[in-house]
């Protein structure tokens, strides 16, 4: 039977709105005026967001034997507890690891976008008044922005627990 994961279905919701929001603000601005969302300018800013990310990952992992080792130490933390941590511990890096994919998929989606965006329509339908690239591109933004906030989110709360198991361990 299929499971829905309450997060699957916030995220679906997130997406859609942003995607919606993207739609209008390119419909009611003058949105494809400007540069900051050419592909060249949205590849250059994921590139940034793909090389800060992974960094930020790396230093997560580096994070992880002293967060195990801390939750190994305490006495008092009984072994449901412990387990409880090592899967928030695993749920946050799975996290991350997501967000990181997310971003690299959107990379290749504007690259696509890019080079579709270029290459004359075949089928001769009026694509143009409808903006689609314009508004992908405000997507994208958006959705990689929400990503590397989420990155951040989760390592902060990762380093709190780990802040929270050094306070009791002494």
């Amino acid at each position: 039977m299929l499971r829905i994961n309450k997060r699957h279905v916030w995220t679906i919701i997130i997406l859609i709105t942003l995607i919606v929001i993207s739609f209008f603000i390119v419909r009611l601005t003058d949105f494809s005026k400007l540069e900051l969302f050419s592909p060249l300018s949205l590849f250059t800013y994921f590139g940034v967001l793909m090389g800060f990310s992974l960094t930020i990952y790396t230093f997560g992992l580096s994070m992880v034997v002293d967060i195990k080792s801390n939750i190994n130490s305490l006495k008092e933390l009984s072994t449901a507890e412990k387990d409880n941590l090592y899967d928030k511990l695993v749920s946050g890096f799975k996290e991350i690891k997501q967000d990181v994919w997310l971003i690299f998929m959107l990379i290749i989606f504007v690259v696509s976008f890019a080079i579709l965006r270029e290459i004359e329509n075949p089928f001769g339908w009026d694509l143009i008044d409808y903006q689609i690239p314009e508004t992908f591109f405000l997507s994208t933004f958006l959705i990689s922005t929400l990503a590397i906030f989420d990155i951040m989110k989760t390592l902060f709360n990762l380093s709190e627990i780990n802040l929270e198991l050094l306070k009791k361990k002494k």
